[in-house]
């Protein structure tokens, strides 16, 4: 190729590319306004109270490798404690549509309400807790604390089954999407950490630090963040085996993961 012509092919490509960065800058700005809307209308109950929507997003990703998409992941509390999460997301492409996931994180049923909108109705608990085996007794401060929460979560190994059947390692995100006390449920210290492919959650694992008895306890709880098939270790040890569900299971609106889709 004579360089006159590369230079210009090169010069065709940087303006291409530019005119693309542009294009998905403005398409992210745009979807994190609609996100935040999105979140502010849902509303999301347990025994007739409501609960408390966290201002901001606690999370925005993207998947590149998969093509054009945003996403924004919303936590609601209920005395200072997750409830309930959500993550809202669009594609621009190769598709169109967007999605609303939602995974509960209470130990009691819940219900999420929007205009227009099949209610989401729980009928059993999201999550479990447990103990957390040989577990460090919490430290005093909460700086202490943190380091401690980092370190037990990264004892937690998490694998997906994609739909070839291929495993896929879930990367664990250092830094908590939330951190959180509630004195009402005796719990100190609190971290909502997410297990991601790229930056896209796909499975979460919450610590507690609980001044139940005289001895405060680290608890675990682990929750699905999709529907595929997944797993999660612990000191080499499986601990949670979960398996891919059904399409009538993700649409039903009553299990404590559910998806609304939108064309």
């Amino acid at each position: 190729m004579r360089p006159q012509i590369l230079a210009a092919a090169v010069c065709v490509s940087v303006f291409t590319a530019s005119i693309c960065s542009a294009q998905e800058a403005d398409n992210a700005a745009a979807f994190a306004k609609l996100a935040d809307q999105i979140a502010r209308e849902y509303v999301i109950t347990t025994d007739g109270q409501p609960s408390q929507l966290q201002p901001d997003a606690v999370l925005t990703w993207t998947n590149p490798l998969v093509g054009e998409i945003y996403g924004g992941v919303y936590v609601w509390t209920r005395q200072g404690r997750p409830l309930a999460i959500a993550s809202f997301y669009k594609w621009y492409r190769p598709f169109t549509h967007s999605s609303h996931e939602f995974q509960s994180l209470a130990g009691v049923p819940i219900r999420a309400t929007r205009s227009g909108q099949k209610d989401w109705h729980t009928s059993t608990p999201g999550v479990t807790w447990k103990p957390i085996p040989d577990a460090p007794p919490p430290g005093r401060t909460a700086s202490q604390r943190m380091v401690q929460m980092r370190g037990l979560a990264k004892r937690f190994e998490f694998e997906m089954t994609e739909k070839d059947g291929t495993q896929t390692r879930l990367r664990l995100l250092s830094q908590p999407l939330l951190r959180y006390q509630s004195p009402d449920a005796d719990v100190v210290d609190g971290g909502l950490f997410a297990l991601a492919k790229a930056t896209d959650p796909e499975a979460l694992l919450l610590i507690e630090a609980r001044d139940q008895t005289d001895q405060p306890e680290w608890h675990y709880a682990i929750a699905r963040s999709n529907f595929l098939a997944m797993r999660a270790r612990y000191n080499q040890q499986e601990l949670w085996d979960v398996p891919r569900l059904t399409s009538a299971e993700i649409y039903s609106a009553t299990d404590p993961y559910t998806k609304y889709q939108f064309d």
